[in-house]
């Protein structure tokens, strides 16, 4: 049977148009949110974010990056909407066999594109949760 070992969440913002935040260009990027989780041995932590972005150039392309305590488990690249539409990006994943212990889970996104002519800006929401399982 599944038992839960611990569940975190963090969120810079909760509703859509609620920032303006410019992303970064890569090999920048920008740190979204970040929680501490706990972990049992051999477990799995359900990750589960959602951003919401607005283009304001070009089509930008966005890489988020998941890391458990600085290393990276999970990336995604997502395309951006033309410019001017808003997009709300979900996605989630299950960091399986991890380690025992307390490890901080941080989202960061960057445009790999970017140039004068791709842009983006977090507007919201930036929403990030976990769930750990054993």
């Amino acid at each position: 049977m599944t038992q839960v070992v611990d569940f975190s969440k963090s969120a810079i913002s909760s509703f859509s148009q609620s920032i303006s935040i410019p992303i970064l260009g890569a090999p920048s990027s920008n740190t979204l949110t970040q929680f501490g989780l706990a972990t049992a041995q051999g477990g799995n932590v359900l990750l589960n974010a959602t951003v919401g972005v607005q283009t304001t150039l070009g089509n930008p392309d966005l890489l988020f990056t998941i890391t458990r305590g600085g290393t990276s488990v999970f990336t995604t690249l997502a395309s951006a909407l033309d410019a001017g539409l808003y997009d709300p990006i979900s996605f989630s994943y299950v960091d399986s066999n991890v380690p025992a212990g307390y490890f901080a889970y941080t989202l960061t996104v960057s445009i790999v594109n970017s140039t004068v002519t791709n842009a983006a800006n977090l507007v919201g929401p930036v929403d990030f949760s976990g769930l750990s399982l054993v």
